[in-house]
């Protein structure tokens, strides 16, 4: 079991803890000098029933507030330790709003220094502490009057951590392995080690994990748990791994990385989260200082509901950091003011991807206040409920830290399609595809005497930005309810109609082009023989492109798609050796040099043969 101490400067909390482990866990000179935790110290015992206890002892200080946060962000049990002389002062206040923020509900009161008072004095301290404690998630926890100097009442206190800590539920191990550094330093002939709290999953020695944000491929070497030698770390563990990297310094490393198995974790500096103000009126763009984990960075509050949140009062926010971090959703944020003088604000992320246009937008705030209020097993559900064009794969894990075969597990057990490397509920997809339809069928009216439109074409129907419009086109068309005719797409049984001044042109037109499938005359020449206009022609080839009838590889040429066809075919007969010239297509083709290069062109933005210098290659066989 993980132990934090908390509380006021100068209430007894290194002293406490080294009467109940015999270790002094202030490690800095100047800590020693001054009388005066700065920075987190550590102590392990092995308790009197077989299990192990851990301590964080935690500055008291407000200059090092950043510190203790750091060192509370995933334990078992809260240490707050109070004088019997002072009582409850501003940081035991502003500690107890912190843990209360973090949830922690598994605690106790150290009443320290009974010695130097009276009786009467400690019940009167008792009655401040439960009125402090009123309302908050320590609410209920024991308060146990004691003396580190004496030694009375710690005894008893080491009795209820041991009996707590055999009582406590063995962490899960679901989820991505995450740990929140906030340690790094050299060991000799052993080389970087790392140290933190286990937030979510498991490591073995030997795993592969990835330094954060920096995305940085590690190996773990070796691993220590509460002090001891061990060959795996789970959630709940105070833990030192010892890495094995190329090129990567002590530092490289600093408080606030994580250490992780996710591979493909994003990083963000945009994230969603549900606070309550702990102090004065927040109002909108108020510059804070951010703590998540082991993370110390400054950045802004967004108010999404109204323009401020009255103190007491919960909100929405988008907080918007200076720099990027790691975060996932149910994580908790401390905010402090501009200062760094008091604790305004905490909540816990609801998205930890939250867009930068649109933020405060009614189905957003939906969104938000849906998520806010589900249970975990239920956040991937609302996810997709609200997300109108799925979420991909990596987007699901990334947010809610599931492995693979978590998410897996999960999606079987909810009604939704997997399209690549998106997912999305099927009633969704059916809307879109119903969308599509809705809007061919209504662009074929409006066009009749157009074959189709091109997939790109289609896809515009859809939302701007879906992921996956070539598999939504590509499964209708597979349902038969999008018919494909060369790069053309049209609804089953439509069929382009000419109008009538069209189709007289077309009954001449098309015998000419028939003669020579090949070798079309030029728009010009075209026109003279049918004592046309080379615009007005021009005009009803048009329609005939639209239809289908004809294609337009050159500006001055319309082909049949028989007469492409053929072309397209010549080019394998061209490439015997593997590629070709102009010359050995237009040997083959027998068309003119000029009018070959121009088809060539066509080809090469078709993508169906690719230049290579003076050759070309082959992409796509011709039908």
């Amino acid at each position: 079991m993980i132990i934090a101490t908390a509380g006021h400067v100068d209430h007894g909390k290194t002293l406490l803890v080294h009467a109940l482990t015999g270790i002094e866990t202030d490690r800095l000179e100047e800590e020693k000098e001054r009388g005066l935790t700065i920075d987190l110290g550590f102590a392990y015992i092995d308790d009197e029933l077989g299990g192990r206890l851990g301590f964080v002892d935690v500055p008291g200080h407000i200059k090092f507030i950043n510190n203790m946060l750091a060192g509370v962000g995933a334990i078992d049990f809260a240490l707050l330790v109070i004088a019997a002389d002072d009582g409850p002062m501003p940081q035991t206040v502003e500690h107890l709003a912190i843990l209360n923020q973090l949830g922690i509900s598994n605690g106790a009161i150290a009443l320290t220094k009974i010695d130097r008072v009276e009786p009467e004095r400690i019940k009167q301290v008792k009655t401040e502490i439960l009125a402090l404690l009123s309302g908050t998630s320590l609410a209920d926890i024991e308060i146990f009057p004691l003396s580190s100097v004496t030694r009375e009442g710690v005894e008893d206190l080491k009795t209820v951590l041991c009996l707590t800590a055999a009582e406590m539920d063995t962490q899960s191990t679901h989820g991505f392995f995450r740990l929140a550094i906030d340690r790094c330093f050299s060991v000799k002939g052993s080389g970087l080690v790392v140290t933190g709290s286990v937030f979510s999953g498991i490591v073995h020695e030997g795993d592969q994990l990835y330094l954060m944000p920096m995305g940085e491929s590690v190996r773990v070497r070796g691993i220590h748990t509460q002090n001891q030698q061990a060959a795996i770390a789970n959630a709940g563990d105070r833990c030192a791994i010892n890495l094995a990297a190329h090129n990567l310094a002590r530092e490289d490393i600093s408080r606030g990385n994580w250490l992780t198995s996710n591979s493909h974790h994003q990083a963000t500096n945009r994230f969603d989260v549900s606070i309550q103000n702990l102090g004065n009126t927040i109002r909108h763009w108020t510059p804070v200082h951010v703590h998540t984990a082991a993370n110390h960075i400054t950045g802004r509050i967004a108010t999404l509901e109204n323009t401020s949140i009255t103190p007491g009062e919960r909100g929405l926010v988008q907080i918007v950091t200076a720099e990027a971090i790691n975060l996932c959703t149910g994580d908790t944020v401390i905010l402090r003011d501009q200062g760094a003088d008091r604790t305004i604000a905490g909540g816990k992320v609801l998205d930890p991807y939250s867009p930068k246009r649109g933020r405060a937008k009614p189905e957003r705030i939906e969104y938000l206040r849906a998520l806010n209020g589900a249970k975990p097993d239920d956040a991937l559900n609302v996810m997709l409920e609200h997300a109108r064009l799925g979420l991909t794969l990596n987007q699901a894990m990334n947010s809610l830290n599931l492995r693979p075969e978590e998410l897996e597990n999960q999606l079987k057990l909810l009604p939704v399609t997997v399209l690549g490397e998106t997912v999305i509920i099927s009633t969704q997809l059916d809307r879109l595809n119903e969308t599509l339809l809705s809007d061919l069928d209504t662009w074929h009216k409006e066009n009749p005497q157009a074959k189709g439109l091109s997939s790109n074409q289609v896809a515009s129907f859809l939302p701007r930005g879906c992921p996956f419009a070539s598999l939504i086109i590509d499964g209708l068309v597979a349902k038969e309810e999008l018919f494909m005719d060369g790069n053309t797409l049209a609804r089953p049984g439509y069929s382009a109609r000419l109008s009538d001044h069209t189709q007289q042109v077309w009954q001449n037109v098309e015998p000419i082009l028939l003669k020579d499938l090949t070798k079309p005359p030029v728009l010009h020449e075209l026109a003279k023989q049918l004592s046309l206009e080379p615009k007005q022609l021009e005009k009803s080839l048009k329609e005939c492109l639209q239809s289908g009838l004809l294609i337009r590889p050159v500006p001055n040429r319309y082909f049949t798609p028989q007469g492409m066809a053929l072309l397209h075919g010549m080019l394998k007969e061209a490439a015997k050796d593997g590629d070709f010239t102009v010359k050995e297509y237009r040997d083959v083709s027998g068309i003119g040099r000029n009018l070959c290069i121009e088809i060539l062109e066509y080809f090469d933005r078709q993508g169906i043969t690719q230049r290579l210098g003076d050759k070309r290659k082959i992409l796509k066989q011709g039908a």
